[in-house]
């Protein structure tokens, strides 16, 4: 039987670094709170292959630096003189006088086979969870 607390537990550690749900977790990518997620088949498509539909406001760039580096994340703001780009780990406020290229691309930054390092009652418990009608407790 599928345990949404245990769920929750899955997803404070997979997913709440970019994804914000019921209030809490990160912004990098869409808040699940509203999404589809009561739909088993939106939810798992979103989840295995998550580059098959993505909004243009999550879609990743592609910055190559004037000293070499290439960095992805998204471009969560602009002006004449500054990028600022979130990557996973932080967000950086870039010189544009740095960049060489900065190309928008039609993926999303969510890797794919976020579920293969998961037990198979973790995925089970981590859709529960995602499917939840509001917050449960952790564990």
């Amino acid at each position: 039987v599928a345990d949404p607390k245990l769920g929750r537990a899955v997803y404070q550690t997979t997913c709440a670094n970019c994804h914000k749900l019921f209030g809490s977790g990160g912004a990098i990518g869409p808040d699940l709170t509203g999404s589809g997620r009561h739909n088993l088949d939106y939810l798992l498509s979103n989840i295995v292959d998550p580059s098959a539909v993505v909004n243009k406001d999550f879609r990743m760039s592609v910055v190559r630096m004037a000293d070499g580096r290439i960095l992805n994340g998204l471009v969560m703001s602009q002006d004449e003189e500054r990028v600022v780009l979130h990557t996973p780990k932080e967000q950086l406020t870039l010189m544009k006088s740095e960049i060489d290229e900065l190309k928008l691309t039609t993926l999303s930054p969510m890797p794919e086979g976020m579920l293969q390092p998961l037990k198979p009652e973790q995925v089970r418990d981590l859709i529960a969870y995602l499917m939840s009608p509001g917050q449960v407790e952790l564990p």
